[in-house]
C-alpha cells in the first residue's frame, strides 16, 4: 500500500488500448487495476460517499477518491469496465467546448506530439526549431532568464527539464494564440488530420449520461480549459464556468456542485465565482496544501503513485 498523506483524490488523465494509442503518461486497463490494488481498494470511497464525508468534515485520514479530468473518451473506454468490475464510482471533471463541436487544440496538440514523432524529445526538438524560425523567436529569447527548470512546476517531479522548458514556452512566453500558430504550422507540415483525430478524443452527451446513471459524479472543469485560468479577468472566468455549468446541467439533468481547477490555475476571483454558482467541493491538482478550503481539496497525480509502486517493486526484488 502507498503511504497515504491524508484524504485526497487520485488524479488520472490518459489511457491506452487497441484503439487509443499509448502517449506520455498513459495507463492500460491492467496498469490502472494494479495501481488501485497498490493504494488499497479498501481506502477508495465511491464518489458520492467521499463528497458527503468531505462536506460534513468527516473524511478519514486514509479516505481516497478517483478523479478523471478532461472528458476523454479513452477514460470511458478503458477505465469504466474496470470500475464496473470493482464496484467503484468516480468524479469526472468535464470541460465542455468539445460537446459543442469545438475541436479544442489543447488535446489535439497533446495527441500530435505523442504520435507524430518517434518520441516526445523529438517533438520538443522540432517545436523549438520551429519557434526559432518563427516571428516570435525574439520574444522568446527575452524571457528565458525567468526560467529555472528546478523551480518551474516543481511539484510535478516526473516532468523532465525539457517538459518544463516546453510548458514554460507555451504558457509563459507564447500564450495561446502564438502557441497555436506554431503548432498549426507543425501539423500542416506533416499533413496531420485534426478532424479525424478529434472524432474520438472526447466523450459525448450519451457517455456522460451513462456515467451519471451508473452513480458517477460529473463536475466542472471550465468550458475551454485555459492553461492559465487565473490570469483571466473575473468576467472571462465567469463566462468559462457559467457556460460549463449550463451545458452539463442540460446534458445530465443535474447542476454540478463539484469541480477541479484546470492545470491547478485559480485565484480568489475563481473561488468566489464557484461559490456563487453553487459549487461546494473543489480539487487542486497536487498535495501542496494540507490545510485548505472546501474548493481546494488535494489530489495526487497517478504518476506519483506509479513511481511509488515501481520503487516498492525494486525494494521487494532486492529483498528477494
Amino acid at each position: 500500500m502507498t503511504n497515504i498523506e491524508g484524504p485526497h483524490g487520485l488524479m488520472f488523465h490518459h489511457f491506452h488500448d487497441a484503439k487509443h494509442p499509448r502517449i506520455q503518461g498513459s495507463l492500460s486497463a491492467e496498469e490502472f487495476a494494479e495501481l488501485l490494488n497498490f493504494v488499497g481498494r479498501r481506502h477508495i470511497l465511491p464518489a458520492e460517499e467521499w463528497q458527503r464525508r468531505a462536506l460534513a468534515g468527516r473524511l478519514g485520514e486514509d479516505d481516497l477518491c478517483l478523479t478523471f479530468d478532461d472528458n476523454l473518451r479513452c477514460q470511458f473506454d478503458v477505465v469504466l469496465p474496470v470500475l464496473r468490475d470493482l464496484g467503484l464510482t468516480a468524479f469526472w471533471f468535464v470541460y465542455t467546448s468539445p460537446l459543442e463541436g469545438v475541436v479544442e487544440k489543447l488535446e489535439v496538440h497533446r495527441y500530435f506530439r505523442n504520435v507524430a514523432f518517434d518520441d516526445v524529445e523529438a517533438f520538443y526538438r522540432s517545436f523549438f526549431e520551429t519557434l526559432t524560425k518563427s516571428p516570435h523567436a525574439e520574444l522568446a529569447v527575452g524571457r528565458w532568464h525567468d526560467f529555472d527548470p528546478a523551480r518551474y512546476l516543481a511539484e510535478f517531479f516526473f516532468y523532465s527539464d525539457e517538459d518544463r522548458r516546453f510548458r514554460f514556452a507555451r504558457d509563459q512566453i507564447l500564450g495561446v494564440e502564438r502557441y497555436d500558430e506554431i503548432m498549426d504550422r507543425m501539423m500542416a507540415e506533416v499533413a496531420f488530420d485534426v478532424e479525424a483525430t478529434a472524432e474520438w478524443l472526447w466523450m459525448g452527451a450519451a457517455e456522460l449520461r451513462q456515467l451519471t446513471q451508473a452513480g458517477h459524479v460529473i463536475g466542472l472543469h471550465s468550458h475551454t480549459h485555459p492553461t492559465d485560468l487565473k490570469i483571466l479577468s473575473a468576467t472571462r472566468q465567469a463566462a468559462e464556468y457559467r457556460r460549463n455549468l449550463e451545458i452539463l446541467q442540460t446534458m445530465v439533468s443535474v447542476a454540478p456542485t463539484v469541480m477541479a481547477h484546470p492545470t491547478n490555475s485559480y485565484n480568489d476571483d475563481t473561488l468566489q465565482l464557484l461559490r456563487d454558482l453553487g459549487v461546494r467541493l473543489g480539487f487542486r491538482s497536487n498535495l501542496a496544501m494540507r490545510e485548505h478550503g472546501p474548493l481546494e481539496h488535494p489530489r495526487r497525480d497517478h504518476c506519483l503513485v506509479m513511481a511509488e509502486m515501481r520503487e516498492a517493486r525494486e525494494v521487494q526484488a532486492r529483498v528477494a
